[in-house]
């Protein structure tokens, strides 16, 4: 059979991630623009490091569904006579119309429980003395 004629079928799986109360949103905004790394989701023990910062995360499934929504700002029509007649009103005369509207983008039954944890260079280990046995097997393999 060619390539051409398998097929395969792409599976996406969202999770969210719970950085607790220390971490703000604008944070992880300013930071993850900037970029991420993640490893170890396969393994249940994901690593973050967001920034300078790194995070160690456990898998908790959720009672229910998480429902995810993007909040979009809602784009006015400026063509045409409706602006012009509703520019013209005062502030008190204008209805109340909402700014923002939330689209459905996905549902998750995963959350990954972020904790702060710092990595330190490891050391390299001090040679052990040779002792006598280790020095014959040089000679021998001489």
């Amino acid at each position: 059979m060619s390539d051409s004629e398998y097929e395969y079928e792409e599976e996406s799986s969202y999770v969210t991630f719970d950085m607790g109360r220390t971490i703000s949103s604008n944070f992880v905004d300013q930071k993850a623009r900037a970029g991420c790394r993640i490893v170890g989701m396969e393994e249940g023990r994901p690593l973050l490091q967001l920034g300078g910062l790194t995070f160690e995360g456990a898998v908790d499934e959720t009672i229910g569904t998480h429902l995810l929504f993007e909040v979009k700002e809602k784009v006015h029509d400026t063509k045409g006579l409706l602006p012009l007649l509703t520019s013209m009103r005062s502030e008190n005369d204008a209805p109340k119309q909402q700014k923002y509207t939330t689209e459905y983008f996905c549902s998750t039954e995963n959350t990954i429980k972020m904790d702060t944890v710092s990595i330190r260079h490891k050391k390299p280990e001090k040679e052990a003395p040779k002792t006598a046995l280790d020095e014959l097997e040089e000679e021998v393999l001489l």
